[in-house]
């Protein structure tokens, strides 16, 4: 007697979780490099309360995973040439107090160190694994399509290379976890990005959030919420008065 209630409880459980999910999406619409997550459903069978005889399982809804929309988001021109954005996939490798992780948010920054750092001040790594440091006096810093960073220095006529921009992918990006400020972290061994991957110099990759559809999802979630209640609602009602009714017979 129990199980649609059961039913109703574990999708209740599973419009929480996706509600979550919308909520982040709409709060991160604006953050650069931002990509949308969703939740992927699955059913669960069970023959609860059905004992040996029972021929028609229950189906349980099961929040199986959230997933990763990879979908590239608009690349916005600013002018800054310390503003990078990847055109295709890869991240940037980022040097954290925990170790390596990686980011697609490309607004960095130079630091009082001389060092391309991310808004953070976390030091943006080169393809060799090392901080870029740019020298005093440098003027006319120029990052190349390929992450080549070079320089003038002084009246020098020849520019001066100072590294290159490293940029890596992974066989599984789902398998990336996000550890907050536009990270990731994996397990995965990273590998030099596609020659088709290119740095875009003085511009920045938006969000593939698309506001609309996500409060529009919102909605849909709050509805189906606000249903399932109800309907958890009046099934208590019933079970109230059989118990009720049944306790007047005996």
């Amino acid at each position: 007697m129990m199980s649609p209630g059961l039913v109703l409880l574990s999708d209740q459980m599973a419009l929480e979780r996706s509600l979550d999910v919308v909520a982040n999406n709409i709060a991160n619409s604006n953050t650069t490099g931002f990509k949308r997550e969703a939740m992927q459903f699955d059913t669960v069978l069970s023959n609860l309360g059905g004992g040996a005889s029972s021929t028609a399982p229950i189906s349980f809804v099961y929040d199986r995973a959230t997933y990763r929309d990879m979908k590239p988001g608009a690349i916005s021109n600013t002018g800054n040439p310390l503003d990078l954005a990847i055109q295709g996939d890869g991240y940037f490798q980022v040097q954290t107090p925990q170790g390596k992780q990686y980011t697609r948010d490309g607004a960095f920054q130079i630091d009082n160190q001389g060092q391309i750092v991310t808004a953070s001040g976390l030091p943006i790594l080169s393809d060799s694994g090392q901080p870029i440091i740019i020298p005093d006096q440098s003027t006319d810093l120029t990052i190349s399509g390929d992450g080549t960073v070079s320089v003038q220095n002084g009246t020098v006529t020849s520019r001066t290379i100072l590294g290159k921009v490293g940029v890596v992918e992974f066989a599984n990006n789902q398998a990336l976890s996000p550890t907050g400020a536009g990270l990731y972290t994996t397990t995965q061994a990273p590998t030099p990005a596609a020659a088709n991957n290119v740095i875009v110099e003085g511009a920045l990759e938006q969000s593939n959030v698309q506001p609309v559809v996500e409060i529009t999802d919102l909605i849909k979630i709050q509805r189906a919420y606000e249903q399932a209640t109800n309907m958890i609602s009046n099934e208590n009602t019933r079970l109230d008065n059989a118990i009720d009714k049944l306790s007047q017979t005996s």
